[in-house]
């Protein structure tokens, strides 16, 4: 059996294993995470990930450059160099603990659980085990479920024919030439205005303001929601890594006539962290949402995922020497 036992990079996969799993639990379930997973799969997965490899300005040649005064150039070496990080990424597996609290009108919670999952590659397709709920061990009968799921994913794919794995792979192709296209429309959506600097973990960065144009016209599907968004950003100086953005929507975003409508006033914060001297990777994503679900649920929620236990991997499933556990939580 051909299983490749290392993650891909985090925006191609944020979305993927949650939004999977999810499709097969009741609407309830689906009504407290699909909040952030549509706004983050857009914002963070698009802006980050949906960059053209930057083939014609090396990696030596871009840490020689000098620190650059535009700061929409600066956002563009962030993409640039995302895209050494989306190659690297793929040799990190990792722990993501979902923490989801469903608020009343006053604020406190009504509904409160955690779940942790461990994430990996099976045949080039990311796949999320949960391997605890409440920070407990999972009982003896929920562990049986996920070995069941785990076993019909690899039998899915097992006896896969080359034919049906290149459509397979050409088709997800197919979606981040899609997702590049959409970063040129969130390049030109924003006056990027660099604000400042300041030392994120010991690191200098600089800090950048995004805030929506007036005259922006929509190129892509789905583009028309940038200027319902607003956000500020902190880009390492010294690699160009993304080391923080926080977001908040302008207005209300709607999906639909009735499937799902974000509230203005939505706050959320991506933070990443360097690992092993050699590539930026998610520490924390925390969503603080006023949203309506379809006719079944409105209300506030607040959602936070860390990321903790990267370790890396070679094709072989094999730890590198002296590459240690990373804990990535504070």
């Amino acid at each position: 059996m051909s299983v490749r036992h290392a993650p891909g990079p985090f925006w191609s996969r944020f979305s993927n294993p949650i939004v999977d799993r999810h499709i097969q639990m009741p609407v309830s379930s689906q009504c407290r995470e699909v909040t952030v997973i549509v706004l983050l799969s857009v914002v963070t997965c698009t802006t980050l990930r949906g960059q053209e490899p930057a083939q014609s300005r090396p990696a030596a040649l871009r840490q020689e450059l000098p620190p650059p005064d535009d700061p929409k150039e600066i956002v563009r070496r962030g993409l640039d160099a995302d895209q050494q990080n989306f190659q690297l990424a793929r040799d990190y597996t990792y722990e993501e603990r979902v923490e989801l609290k469903a608020l009343d009108k006053k604020g406190a919670p009504k509904h409160h659980e955690i779940y942790t999952n461990d994430v990996t590659i099976l045949y080039d397709e990311p796949y999320s085990r949960r391997i605890r709920k409440d920070d407990k061990p999972l009982t003896e009968s929920a562990e049986k479920k996920e070995q069941e799921k785990m076993d019909k994913f690899v039998a899915k794919y097992k006896n896969e024919s080359e034919g049906d794995r290149e459509k397979r792979l050409a088709k997800k192709e197919k979606e981040r030439q899609e997702e590049r296209a959409f970063a040129g429309d969130v390049m030109n959506a924003y006056d990027f205005r660099l604000v400042g600097a300041e030392s994120v973990d010991g690191r200098d960065a600089f800090v950048i303001e995004a805030n929506p144009r007036k005259d922006f016209h929509p190129t892509q599907p789905h583009a028309d929601i940038l200027p319902k968004l607003r956000g500020k950003i902190w880009i390492d100086k010294k690699d160009y890594g993304w080391v923080k953005m926080e977001v908040e929507t302008l207005d209300t975003i709607s999906w639909g006539l009735f499937v799902l409508r974000i509230h203005k006033g939505t706050q959320m914060t991506f933070e990443q962290v360097r690992v092993n001297d050699e590539i930026w990777l998610p520490r924390r994503i925390s969503v603080n949402a006023s949203a309506r679900f379809a006719l079944f649920m409105n209300g506030r929620f607040d959602w936070e995922s860390s990321f903790s236990n990267y370790k890396k991997f070679t094709t072989g499933v094999r730890i590198l020497p002296g590459v240690k556990e990373v804990q990535t939580n504070k």
